[in-house]
Protein backbone atom coordinates (compact mmCIF):
# COMPACT_ATOMS: atom_id res chain seq x y z
CA UNK A 1 0.00 0.00 0.00
CA UNK A 2 1.42 3.21 -1.10
CA UNK A 3 0.90 5.87 1.41
CA UNK A 4 0.46 9.84 -0.15
CA UNK A 5 2.83 12.18 0.65
CA UNK A 6 1.26 15.27 2.08
CA UNK A 7 2.52 18.67 2.22
CA UNK A 8 0.23 21.92 4.46
CA UNK A 9 -1.65 24.37 2.35
CA UNK A 10 -2.70 27.91 4.25
CA UNK A 11 -5.74 29.74 2.59
CA UNK A 12 -6.92 33.33 3.36
CA UNK A 13 -10.76 32.88 2.93
CA UNK A 14 -13.51 35.06 3.64
CA UNK A 15 -15.05 33.97 7.08
CA UNK A 16 -18.72 33.36 5.01
CA UNK A 17 -16.86 31.23 2.70
CA UNK A 18 -15.04 29.64 5.66
CA UNK A 19 -18.95 28.72 7.15
CA UNK A 20 -20.48 27.60 4.12
CA UNK A 21 -17.44 25.05 3.71
CA UNK A 22 -18.13 24.41 7.54
CA UNK A 23 -21.67 23.61 7.14
CA UNK A 24 -21.32 21.70 3.97
CA UNK A 25 -18.69 18.83 5.67
CA UNK A 26 -20.33 18.36 8.74
CA UNK A 27 -23.74 17.73 6.74
CA UNK A 28 -21.82 15.11 4.28
CA UNK A 29 -20.29 14.01 8.13
CA UNK A 30 -16.84 14.29 7.23
CA UNK A 31 -13.52 16.76 8.26
CA UNK A 32 -13.40 19.96 6.42
CA UNK A 33 -9.70 18.87 5.10
CA UNK A 34 -11.56 15.73 3.50
CA UNK A 35 -14.19 18.39 2.48
CA UNK A 36 -11.98 20.67 0.68
CA UNK A 37 -9.86 17.92 -1.18
CA UNK A 38 -13.15 16.30 -2.80
CA UNK A 39 -13.72 19.25 -3.61
CA UNK A 40 -10.02 20.25 -5.05
CA UNK A 41 -10.13 17.16 -6.83
CA UNK A 42 -13.06 17.01 -8.49
CA UNK A 43 -12.28 20.60 -9.33
CA UNK A 44 -9.05 19.69 -10.98
CA UNK A 45 -10.62 16.61 -12.87
CA UNK A 46 -8.25 13.91 -10.83
CA UNK A 47 -9.74 10.13 -10.39
CA UNK A 48 -9.34 8.56 -7.00
CA UNK A 49 -6.22 7.47 -7.72
CA UNK A 50 -4.45 10.58 -8.44
CA UNK A 51 -4.67 10.28 -12.44
CA UNK A 52 -6.59 13.00 -14.11
CA UNK A 53 -9.44 12.76 -16.47
CA UNK A 54 -8.63 12.94 -19.95
CA UNK A 55 -10.40 16.46 -21.75
CA UNK A 56 -10.82 20.59 -20.30
CA UNK A 57 -11.87 21.29 -17.27
CA UNK A 58 -15.17 22.67 -16.97
CA UNK A 59 -15.40 26.54 -16.07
Amino acid sequence: MVIPTMVKVNLDIETELHKAIRKEAIDKGVSMKAYLIELIKKGMGIQEGGSREEGKIEE
